[in-house]
């Protein structure tokens, strides 16, 4: 499990486990991903960060410009949905940290150099303003809606033909969670829902959310798929459902636990 805690930050070592990557890709090596520092050869051009510890050991990322000789590049979200639960959040922080990082080089307030990290925490300090930059995470919802024995689920454009998930969107400025849940439902699918249920939330690292997921009741209006996001949109029985999202991803939890509660309900 990821250890999470605030000792201080170490520097890389011998004795640590490192995750790689490069151009958004995470390296791996016979479908191994977790790597010690005799695996590769570090570089002038890579950059790394301390994630945690994991099982018992520093963990590293460490992002280069281009990938080593050698190492297989596999996508992040191919990892994600192949993945279990643990090493979900390992990939997920791992990649949300290296994101960080590499997009906050220089200060958003005074534009110069950050050269600087906090020893005890990730912030970046800038020297000649004094500003502290923290990662970024930006809220979104996550909703599975039920119609009878039914869900809804859709395709987005980016998603491969014949996987389907659950509605989601970015939480707005000044909207409170609920009101994000029923907005974009609304907008990608063009129905009402009722009876919010919040079950959980999970970090998703495309590139720094925080999902918050929930469960809703159909109330009214016709499916009509948003023609710029959303590629189909249906309502799939209980108990025939498409290829759905791995369970190790909320997705792919909220559409499993409420298909059994209807399947409990029917029995």
């Amino acid at each position: 499990m990821l250890e999470i805690g605030t000792n201080a930050h170490p520097s890389p070592h011998s004795n640590a486990r490192y995750i790689l990557l490069a151009k958004q890709k995470v390296l791996t090596l016979q479908q191994q991903f977790l790597f010690t520092l005799s695996d590769f050869h570090p570089t002038a051009q890579m950059r790394s960060v301390f994630v945690g510890q994991f099982e018992g050991q520093d963990l590293f990322v460490c992002y280069f410009p281009h990938s080593p000789k050698g190492f297989e590049e596999v996508g992040l979200r191919d990892m994600l949905f192949s993945t279990d639960e643990t090493y979900f959040g390992v990939l997920s922080r791992a990649h949300q940290l290296a994101t960080w990082d590499a997009d906050h080089q220089f200060c958003g307030r005074c534009g110069n150099p950050m050269t600087q990290k906090h020893d005890k925490e990730h912030a970046k300090l800038c020297q000649h303003c004094n500003t502290r930059h923290y990662p970024r995470i930006s809220p979104c919802i996550i909703v599975s809606v039920r119609k009878g024995k039914q869900l809804l689920l859709a395709r987005s454009f980016i998603m491969p033909e014949g996987r389907y998930s659950n509605i989601a969107g970015f939480v707005e400025a000044g909207e409170t969670l609920e009101q994000a849940v029923q907005r974009e439902v609304f907008e990608e699918v063009g129905v009402h829902i009722k009876n919010l249920e919040y079950r959980g939330s999970q970090p998703w690292s495309f590139p720094h959310q925080l999902m918050v997921g929930y469960f809703a009741e159909y109330d009214s209006g016709e499916l009509c798929p948003a023609p710029d996001e959303i590629a189909e949109a249906g309502w799939w029985d209980y108990d025939d459902l498409p290829n759905i999202p791995n369970p190790a991803s909320i997705s792919g939890q909220l559409i499993l636990a409420h298909a059994d509660i209807i399947a409990n309900e029917s029995a």
